[in-house]
C-alpha cells in the first residue's frame, strides 16, 4: 500500500507540473506577441533640437516614441505604440528626418537598444 501512494504521489507531482508547464507556454508566447516593434535610425548630423522636434512629433501623433537617443553617435531607437506596423514604423522615421536637414545613414528594423547603448559608448569613448 505504502509503494501505491508513492506512486500515487509521484503521478501527481508529474501531472501538476505538466499543467504548470502548459500554462506558462501561452503566457510567454503571448509576451513575445506584445513586444512593439522598433527601429534604429543612424541619422548623420543629428542634434539634441533635432531629437528634441522629433520627439515632439511622435509625442502629437502618438504612433511612436523615442526609446533611445545618443546625439554624439547620431543613433536614434523609434518605437511603435499601439501595434504600429514595422512598415509604418519605418515610413514615420522617414518622415521625421526628412526636411530637417538630416542625413539617414542606415535604418536597421528590430535594433535592440543595447546594441544602440554600446554604438553610443564606442563613439563617445573615442
Amino acid at each position: 500500500m505504502g509503494a501505491r501512494l508513492d506512486q500515487t504521489m509521484n503521478n501527481a507531482l508529474l501531472f501538476r507540473c505538466a499543467l504548470w508547464i502548459l500554462g506558462i507556454i501561452p503566457c510567454c508566447s503571448y509576451a513575445q506577441a506584445q513586444q512593439p516593434e522598433r527601429l534604429t535610425l543612424q541619422l548623420e548630423g543629428l542634434t539634441s533640437d533635432h531629437r528634441d522636434a522629433m520627439a515632439r512629433d511622435l509625442a502629437t501623433s502618438g504612433e511612436a516614441r523615442i526609446a533611445f537617443a545618443c546625439v554624439p553617435a547620431g543613433i536614434i531607437v523609434l518605437e511603435g505604440a499601439g501595434g504600429t506596423s514595422r512598415s509604418r514604423l519605418e515610413e514615420r522615421g522617414r518622415e521625421l528626418v526628412t526636411g530637417r536637414s538630416l542625413v539617414l545613414r542606415r535604418s536597421e528594423p528590430q535594433g535592440s537598444i543595447a546594441q544602440a547603448e554600446v554604438a553610443c559608448a564606442q563613439v563617445r569613448d573615442r
